[in-house]
């Protein structure tokens, strides 16, 4: 039987997992990675150690499945979105460290361009996104800056081409569109890196890499790494893959992805439709031989991150198994809540200034509270966003499929259930993000007739109804006041 090598690079840690042709997890490697965070905002990566890490994942995992490598059919890549590596043309070192999608530096330039509102609707219609800078093009400004002097040798990338990089040992410099429709460059409708922005952020093309459909062919491997050379035949975005994962969903189904951030999208066809403030507009994938596809998208950002936070910074729990029993023991947040805008405020309400907040704190309180207040400031950002995308679409969500580490909570599962009020489907694989590329990556092989087909294998674990909505309801207007009360802190 062939096998699939899926490389998911995410944000805390990076995955390597060999699927089978049915889709089913033979073996699974994990990494964790490090990052770098100050109090002003800055976020790094080591880059050398995303591609090491990764690369060693995949080599141990073939290794524990014992597949041989001529069995391993296909590559797909799948990564964390807007983080920008710059890296030596020559000989493909990195010149800095990765600045992270959750970095905030380039806020004050982005409210700059924000003040100029003829360019703002410009950047909005052409890319689908609004001013922030969690996207990658004011990243790649200042670092155009910051690294003047080696400017002639200077290339950029997401973390998808910086990967394919090496793999293929500098062969291959290429993305596909749900990866570069992130950095607020490239043009929604045709695909390509658009020229008046690469001049609004002096980025010269050649510093980018070359747009390609994200189920072709993006190059073999080199032969160094594997002792063979394995093609790799898909790329996407982490939240495009997880969409992707579920199958062609129904107007009435929205799909979510926790993780390190939450992100909430919803399919809109074959025309990249503009939405209201607060909503992106992005390239779901563009396949070989067919018309693009897009989706809205909201997002939040920080969702695992805050628990993590709580974890290895606070030290209120040792696992993450104990957080979820503390927040069990009690039925409310005792009157705490949290609002976890450590990086700011994504969607609906896109504040760079807003900051975290704890509030509501008395003499009772104790660590269950604050476990609890967790898991529903979560399950609070999450319907934000999805009304918000009912209200755009003018559908009401009747089911969830959502997939991603934190769904394998319980209590978070179902405070959303309560909270939204909807039925929450969960993935059987949570590791949805590797399991679409592993897809999109088995289509590019031809290894599945169509994607609909190979999609129906997949099922759910379990489902979440509503038991508590009334309560779900009232945390809710409680989530908002605290919301209000963190907006804009950073510019106090």
């Amino acid at each position: 039987m062939k096998h699939i090598l899926s490389l998911d690079i995410g944000t805390t840690s990076t995955r390597a997992i060999i699927f089978d042709t049915n889709l089913r997890n033979i073996a699974q490697v994990s990494h964790k990675l490090n990052s770098y965070a100050n109090d002003i905002g800055d976020v790094e990566q080591d880059a050398q150690e995303l591609w090491e890490k990764t690369r060693d994942a995949a080599k141990q995992v073939i290794k524990k499945s014992r597949v041989k490598t001529k069995d391993v059919a296909c590559i797909g890549i799948t990564n964390q979105r807007e983080t920008v590596i710059s890296w030596d043309a020559a000989n493909g070192k990195p010149l800095h460290r990765a600045i992270v999608w959750q970095d905030r530096r380039t806020s004050s330039r982005c409210k700059a361009l924000e003040k100029k509102r003829a360019l703002a609707r410009r950047i909005r219609a052409k890319t689908g996104l609004v001013i922030d800078p969690s996207f990658s093009a004011t990243k790649m400004e200042w670092l155009n800056n910051k690294l003047k002097s080696k400017k002639k040798r200077l290339l950029f990338g997401t973390v998808d081409a910086w990967i394919l990089w090496n793999l293929t040992g500098g062969k291959s410099y290429a993305t596909e569109p749900s990866n570069a429709s992130r950095t607020m460059l490239m043009n929604l409708k045709n695909q390509k890196w658009d020229e008046e922005l690469l001049k609004l952020f002096k980025i010269q093309e050649r510093q980018l890499p070359r747009i390609q459909d994200s189920d072709t062919e993006f190059g073999y491997t080199d032969k160094k790494i594997f002792d063979a050379k394995i093609p790799i035949t898909g790329i996407l975005g982490d939240q495009q893959a997880a969409l992707f994962s579920h199958g062609p969903l129904r107007d009435s189904m929205l799909a979510v992805t926790y993780g390190t951030g939450i992100f909430t999208l919803k399919s809109i066809g074959q025309i990249p439709r503009p939405a209201t403030s607060g909503i992106l507009t992005t390239l779901a994938w563009k396949r070989a031989g067919r018309p693009a596809e897009y989706a809205y998208e909201t997002s939040a950002l920080t969702g695992g991150a805050m628990l993590e936070w709580i974890k290895e910074k606070m030290h209120l729990v040792e696992t993450m198994k104990e957080f979820d029993r503390l927040a069990s023991t009690v039925k409310t947040t005792g009157g705490v809540t949290i609002v976890p805008a450590f990086s700011g405020l994504a969607a609906p309400d896109w504040d760079p200034a807003a900051r975290g907040l704890i509030i509501g704190l008395n003499r009772s309180t104790e660590r269950a509270h604050i476990c609890r207040a967790a898991i529903e400031a979560i399950a609070c950002q999450t319907e934000r966003m999805a009304a918000l995308l009912e209200e755009q679409t003018g559908t009401k969500n009747k089911a969830w499929h959502v997939s991603g580490g934190l769904t394998r909570s319980e209590p978070l599962m179902q405070s959303q259930s309560d909270i939204s009020r909807v039925k929450v489907r969960v993935a059987a694989e949570c590791e949805a993000t590797a399991v679409g590329a592993a897809m999109m990556a088995g289509l590019g092989a031809e290894l599945w007739p169509a994607w609909r087909d190979i999609a129906a294998k997949q099922n759910f674990r379990k489902t979440y109804t509503p038991k508590r909505p009334n309560r779900g309801k009232l945390f809710l207007k409680q989530y908002e006041r605290a919301l209000e009360r963190a907006r804009g802190w950073a510019t106090q």
